[in-house]
C-alpha cells in the first residue's frame, strides 16, 4: 500500500472523494491526479467496505480478512543463510530505527545492519516487564508477542512479532472522535501502569508505536521498544515520560475533533500530570464519568 505523510504534521494522509490527500490531524491538503492515486484509493476503499462488514462476515462464519489481502504489496528480503521471504503487506512505515510491515499474522520490524543492536535493545527491552500475579485483564496481551528472529544477508535483523485479526497501527485510523480516542486513553493507562509495575520507561509512546483493534477496543504498545531503560531518578525527576507520550497521542489522534471533546478531557491533557501512572489513571476515570457519562462501548465506525 502506498503510504503518504503530511508535510505539516508528518500525520498519515487520506484520500476523499474529490482525489484530494488530507490530513485530518492538521487539514493539510495536497492534490495528486487520479492515475497517480489509484491504486491508493482501491485499497481505501477495500478497507471501509471490509471494516463495515466485518461483523455480519464473522456471524456468517466467513473468513472476514481474505479478499482485503487482495490489494497487498510484496518486499523481499534475504536471509543470511541464502533464503529469500517475501512479505506481503497491507501498510509499511518507518518506525525510527526500522522498517515495519504489517502482514497478515505479524508486525515485521525489519533493522538494517546499523541499526542492530537497536533490534537487541527491543527484545530485552521487552524481556524487562513484569505483570501483577494475578492478571485479570490479561495486560499482558497488551505488549509484542516475538514470533521468532531472523538474520539478513545484509547484516540487519528482522522481528517478527504476532498480530492478532484485525489489529492496525493507530496511524491508519486518521483524527478520531472523542469517544473513541478515550477508550484508546484508558488502553494507554493500562499499558503505563505495567510499564511503572515492571519499574520501566518505554520512552517512545506516540501514535506510531500504538496498534489497535477499533472493534474490540484492544491496543498494543508495538513499537519504540529499543528506548526503554529501567526508570531512575532522573526520569522521575523530569516527569514520566509514557504519561507525556499518552498525552501526545491523544492530542494528536484527536485532530480536527478537538473541539468536540468534553471540557474535562482537554484539561486532562493540558494540564500538569503527576508521575505516577496510578494516580494518573485515577485521575483519567473521573475524566470518563464526569466528562463522557461513565463507561460505554462506542462502536467505531472508520472512515478510511
Amino acid at each position: 500500500m502506498i503510504s503518504f505523510k503530511c508535510k505539516n504534521c508528518g500525520g498519515e494522509m487520506s484520500v476523499d472523494s474529490s482525489g484530494a490527500l488530507v490530513c485530518e490531524y492538521c487539514g493539510g491538503r495536497t492534490y495528486f491526479d487520479d492515475k497517480e492515486l489509484s491504486g491508493y484509493k482501491e485499497f481505501r476503499k477495500q478497507m471501509l467496505n471490509y471494516l463495515r462488514g466485518i461483523h455480519d462476515e464473522k456471524a456468517e462464519g466467513k473468513k472476514t480478512e481474505d479478499y482485503l489481502w487482495d490489494s497487498a504489496e510484496e518486499a523481499q528480503v534475504e536471509t543470511a543463510d541464502g533464503e529469500t521471504v517475501t512479505i506481503r503487506y497491507l501498510y509499511s512505515y518507518d518506525d525510527g530505527a526500522a522498517k515495519v510491515y504489517l502482514t497478515k499474522n505479524n508486525a515485521l520490524f525489519i533493522f538494517g545492519a546499523a541499526e542492530k543492536h537497536l533490534a537487541d535493545k527491543m527484545i530485552s527491552g521487552i524481556g524487562m516487564l513484569s505483570f501483577p500475579p494475578a492478571d485479570m485483564k490479561g495486560l499482558n496481551e497488551c505488549f509484542p508477542r516475538l514470533n521468532g528472529s531472523y538474520d539478513l544477508k545484509d547484516g540487519g535483523v528482522m522481528h517478527a512479532f504476532a498480530r492478532t485479526d484485525n489489529l492496525f497501527p493507530l496511524p491508519m485510523f486518521g483524527s478520531l472522535k472523542p469517544e473513541h480516542v478515550a477508550w484508546i486513553v484508558s488502553r494507554l493507562e493500562n499499558i503505563c501502569c505495567v510499564l511503572q509495575y515492571s519499574d520501566l520507561v518505554h520512552g517512545g509512546i506516540n501514535e506510531d508505536a500504538v496498534w489497535i483493534n477499533p472493534f474490540n477496543h484492544h491496543a498494543v504498545l508495538m513499537g519504540h521498544w529499543w528506548t526503554a531503560s529501567k526508570q531512575g531518578i532522573a526520569n522521575k525527576a523530569f516527569g514520566n515520560p509514557d504519561l507525556k507520550g499518552l498525552r501526545s497521542t491523544a492530542t494528536k489522534i484527536l485532530g480536527m475533533h478537538k473541539e468536540e471533546a468534553p471540557k474535562e478531557m482537554i484539561k486532562f491533557l493540558e494540564e500538569k500530570m503527576p508521575n505516577d501512572a496510578f494516580s494518573d489513571f485515577e485521575k483519567w476515570d473521573k475524566v470518563i464519568e464526569d466528562g463522557f457519562g461513565g463507561r460505554r462501548f462506542a462502536q467505531m465506525n472508520v472512515n478510511f
